[in-house]
């Protein structure tokens, strides 16, 4: 075997796959830092971030055969990161949560089990999965306004904030939102995702 800084993510895998050790440290090494600041950015504490790399790890490799192939292994490998840091906010009650119908779409197009939801040449499912890792608030301000339709009005009263202030809320986020697709659509969805972290 060649030396392994050289070897692509997928050669690793498939080795991995047949039970090479030298392949799962290379791949571990090659993603830890990034899984941890993923998972750092998230709970903003080392000795949980720690946690939650080492379970984000641990998950995706016991299923590297879920790994098929559609779009970079760093993209599937933060995809499943990133969901499995939401569920830990969602058990401690850390994040608050409403459910709406579009959220469930979001989910089920960032399920790594998915194949659907790393064809980043799906507008669609691009979007909602950005929508769905924006920072707590700005997620509810959009969901509220474009997918239940709440008024400005309903907003302030919310959110407890001027007219002037929801309405530059809601264009900052549009922006950021944009920038993120932009990003995503010209370097992949990995490369938006750490635009966050």
């Amino acid at each position: 075997m060649k030396k392994l800084e050289m070897i692509t993510d997928e050669a690793l895998v498939a080795a991995c796959r047949k039970n090479d050790r030298e392949a799962w440290g290379e791949l571990y090494n090659r993603y830890y830092n990034k899984v941890f600041h993923k998972c750092l950015s998230f709970v903003h504490n080392h000795d949980e971030a720690f946690d939650l790399a080492e379970e984000a790890l641990l998950k995706a490799f016991s299923h590297l055969n879920g790994f098929r192939g559609d779009a970079s292994f760093s993209t599937w490998l933060f995809t499943i990161t990133h969901r499995h840091c939401l569920e830990a906010l969602r058990k401690n009650n850390k994040r608050l949560s409403e459910s709406h119908d579009l959220e469930e779409e979001v989910r089920s197009l960032a399920d790594p089990t998915n194949e659907a939801s790393f064809s980043e040449g799906d507008p669609k499912a691009l979007m909602l999965t950005l929508i769905d890792v924006l920072p707590g608030n700005e997620k509810q301000l959009l969901l509220l306004k474009y997918s239940q339709g709440e008024s400005i009005e309903a907003l302030q009263e919310k959110f407890n904030l001027s007219q002037s202030a929801i309405k530059m809320r809601l264009k900052r986020t549009k922006e950021k939102l944009n920038h993120l697709y932009m990003i995503a659509t010209a370097l992949g969805l990995a490369e938006a995702l750490s635009q966050l972290g």
